[in-house]
């Protein structure tokens, strides 16, 4: 889980936005936090999905960002949860998913090839 904390729109003499949170930001509520669960995928790259439901990747390193899968695609499909192949060429989508008993389950995994767009899917149980 990450906790992002964001000060109040004030702007210094430069046009700079940025400033240092105080105790009076905190006490009188002029900040504001958001939270999100990302998907590491390295020490400095994650996924996540956004408000608009797009999967997006994100260097916290250079700052890029671009999405991986479209809100679209996560409706065509009814995903419920996402990843990456470590090699990065290929992003999965699961939807269908059924607990069976304890640590099992059944889903069905769409397989994006993101270098050709190809799109597989497949039934695991």
């Amino acid at each position: 889980m990450c906790i992002v904390l964001r000060p109040s729109g004030d702007h210094n003499s430069d046009g700079d936005t940025r400033r240092a949170l105080t105790l009076k930001d905190i006490l009188n509520g002029t900040f504001y936090y958001k939270t999100f669960f990302p998907t590491w995928i390295s020490g400095e790259e994650y996924l996540h999905q956004s408000t608009d439901n797009n999967i997006v990747f994100y260097n916290i390193e250079t700052g890029e960002s671009y999405i991986i899968l479209s809100n679209a695609t996560m409706k065509s499909v009814n995903a419920s949860n996402y990843g990456l192949s470590s090699d990065r060429q290929f992003a999965y989508l699961e939807s269908d998913y059924s607990k069976r008993w304890r640590y099992s389950y059944t889903a069905t995994y769409h397989i994006y090839d993101l270098t050709n767009g190809k799109h597989t899917k497949w039934q695991l149980w």
